[in-house]
């Protein structure tokens, strides 16, 4: 069969279609794999998909890989493909899916809401032989209007099974402005990013993650599974994945696995992974821990084996909120104690500790928020921030929570955010404490250096007095200083 993959995200790694691709093309199937990789504008032009018309006159299927923040993009393709090519069926698949299809039923044909290595290979397998295509697990369909929504089958585990991932440039193309087929070049500046403004090559070891965050698409998963399915890669399979792809494309200068948490495998496996990475791989790469899983006899491995970025959730100072907001079962003050044991490894292995926040928060009260604030002044200078904005992802427990307490609006009218973005506008939390936290972000980024100096200055901003002034502002002012302090 001749399929176009139309990935909507703004990042051109992208591993879920490259992963639906290989499969693909391992069944024999022709694959096309367009990215609309551009953060900025949202919006694509008529006259820009009209440059994918080539591509389209013979294609037999069209899938759509779907993130939420970029759910507006996929329904603009989708209607141009309805439009131009009647009768071909168009799929979406993708996070924004999970566990709620009726998301994507309002634009697309079909959906796939659960894991698709095996039920993409099914559909097509029903499709081309006439079979009830219509009846394939993990998927959901829109027939004349009706939802037809299937089982979801249990949790995938053999994944070694799967293929690497789809590198392969031939056939894959970058649509921004006109149709260009991918290059080296292309490739390598579309993965250039942050933190290092250099080409990263992403991948993911696992699925799944040991907590059940409020807010975190691993929630439906969890719902959906009615647990908590931890699978990973074994370390062969791993460093083949790493070894092919590297000696396919000699383009990247770091890896990062991104995996929701990397310690979440034994002492024993995360030893043979750093013995075999230092010496098939050796490129310097980037995990994700939390605090409940810190091991310093996990982490020293990997500082040999090339270790050079540790990101961890901390998410809020408040307590309260980690507990009944977030339902993130890690306690503050582990938190600090990991980071506090992660500190020497800063300047001593040149460690890069890289901690997420998040702000706009709805349910936070002004004293939730300076908490968070007193959490980031206490954190030595070397340490990086990352300030994103609550998203609400439909089909997510917190989703739900302010679905029914009116503070987002239904699924059809919901336009969604980015939850990091230059010059996003504060939505939820227009007050003093939260341009607090923004202008700290701010000094501790652009004022490294001095920042130790600027303390004092900051816990006068952040007392009672200063506080009370500043509730005096009005909403529209914060919303402004908000966006200049991004």
């Amino acid at each position: 069969m001749k399929i176009i993959m139309i990935n909507v995200s703004g990042r051109m790694s992208s591993d879920g279609s490259r992963l639906i691709a290989a499969l693909l093309k391992r069944a024999g199937h022709q694959i096309s794999t367009v990215f609309l990789a551009r953060r900025e504008p949202l919006d694509y032009a008529e006259k820009e998909f009209m440059e994918l018309d080539p591509l389209l006159r013979e294609v037999q299927l069209v899938l759509v890989a779907v993130y939420t923040s970029y759910a507006v993009r996929a329904e603009q393709v989708s209607n141009y493909v309805h439009a131009t090519c009647p009768g071909v069926p168009v799929i979406w698949g993708g996070p924004h899916c999970i566990s709620v299809p009726e998301l994507g039923l309002a634009h697309a044909d079909g959906v796939c809401f659960s894991e698709g290595d095996v039920a993409i290979l099914d559909f097509i397998d029903r499709l081309e032989s006439g079979g009830d295509y219509q009846a394939t697990p993990n998927m959901a369909f829109n027939v004349d209007g009706d939802h037809v929504v299937n089982e979801a089958l249990g949790p995938f585990h053999d994944l070694d099974s799967l293929p690497f991932y789809d590198y392969d440039l031939d056939g894959q193309y970058l649509l921004d402005q006109h149709l260009l087929p991918m290059t080296r070049e292309l490739l390598r500046s579309g993965l250039a990013g942050y933190p290092f403004d250099r080409p990263i090559l992403y991948t993911v070891t696992s699925r799944g993650c040991p907590h059940k965050c409020s807010y975190c698409n691993n929630s439906r998963y969890i719902a959906m599974f009615k647990s908590n399915a931890i699978r990973t890669y074994s370390v062969p399979r791993i460093i083949g994945e790493l070894k092919y792809i590297l000696n396919t494309l000699d383009i990247f200068d770091l890896v990062a696995i991104g995996d929701d948490d990397f310690f979440v495998r034994p002492t024993a496996e995360i030893e043979e992974f750093a013995v075999r990475y230092k010496k098939e791989v050796g490129l310097p790469f980037g995990i994700a821990v939390s605090a409940n899983t810190f091991r310093k006899n996990k982490m020293e491995p990997l500082l040999d084996a090339g270790l050079k970025l540790v990101q961890m959730g901390v998410q809020t100072g408040s307590q309260r909120v980690l507990d009944e907001v977030f339902n993130r079962k890690i306690s503050v003050d582990s938190t600090r104690k990991a980071i506090a044991d992660m500190g020497p490894y800063i300047e001593e292995r040149g460690l890069l500790l890289l901690l997420d926040f998040i702000i706009d928060n709805p349910y936070e009260t002004g004293d939730d928020i300076v908490q968070t604030f007193d959490f980031i002044l206490r954190l030595p200078p070397d340490i990086r921030i990352n300030v994103f904005f609550l998203t609400f992802f439909p089909g997510t427990p917190l989703f739900d929570r302010a679905l029914a307490d009116g503070i987002v609006d239904d699924m059809e009218k919901l336009s969604f955010r980015f939850y990091a973005s230059s010059g996003l506008a504060l939505r939820y939390q227009k007050n003093y404490e939260t341009l607090l936290i923004m202008l700290l972000k701010r000094l501790r980024t652009r004022h490294k250096k001095r920042i130790g100096a600027l303390i004092p200055a900051m816990r006068l901003l952040r007392s009672g007095p200063m506080r009370a002034a500043g509730s005096l502002l009005p909403t529209s002012l914060c919303s402004r200083l908000g966006k200049m302090l991004q």
